[in-house]
């Protein structure tokens, strides 16, 4: 199985001069471990995680004001979407990660790959779901 087969394609990226508190609440609500630092050609020059914002916030540091460039990790591992899970794996042991960031050759984002990815995708591979979601669309204004 490959890295595309599980990543996640619907991923939040930012710039490096979001503020650490910008990045903290886009965090804390779309519960992520981490954000991918991005430029304007969609290559990624860093990672800001969890541990990272409390740092600065133990450091004392205006997360109303500082941006994530002043406290990401520069210079990320990433992998390419088409290396093998096992692969991935074994980067994400030894480097003690958490989530790494998917790219194209070019080096460009197109996901991001979470060890919870992984393990809901090996853990689905025993299961077969048969039905379809039931959903509920509701109109504002209608009563």
């Amino acid at each position: 199985m490959k890295i595309y087969d599980v990543m996640s394609v619907d991923i939040v990226c930012a710039k490096k001069d979001t503020t650490i508190i910008e990045v903290a609440t886009r965090i804390v609500l779309g519960v992520f471990n981490g954000i991918a630092i991005i430029n304007d050609d969609g290559m990624v020059i860093g990672i800001i995680t969890i541990i990272d914002i409390l740092r600065a916030i133990k450091d004392g540091k205006d997360i109303n004001n500082t941006t994530i460039g002043d406290i990401m990790s520069v210079n990320p591992i990433v992998i390419k979407q088409n290396k093998d899970i096992e692969e991935t794996i074994d980067i994400m042991d030894k480097n003690r990660i958490s989530m790494i960031p998917v790219v194209e050759d070019d080096g460009r984002i197109v996901g991001v790959c979470s060890r919870s990815d992984i393990l809901k995708e090996i853990l689905n591979e025993r299961f077969v779901v048969i039905g379809r979601k039931k959903t509920t669309t509701t109109t504002i204004g209608e009563g």
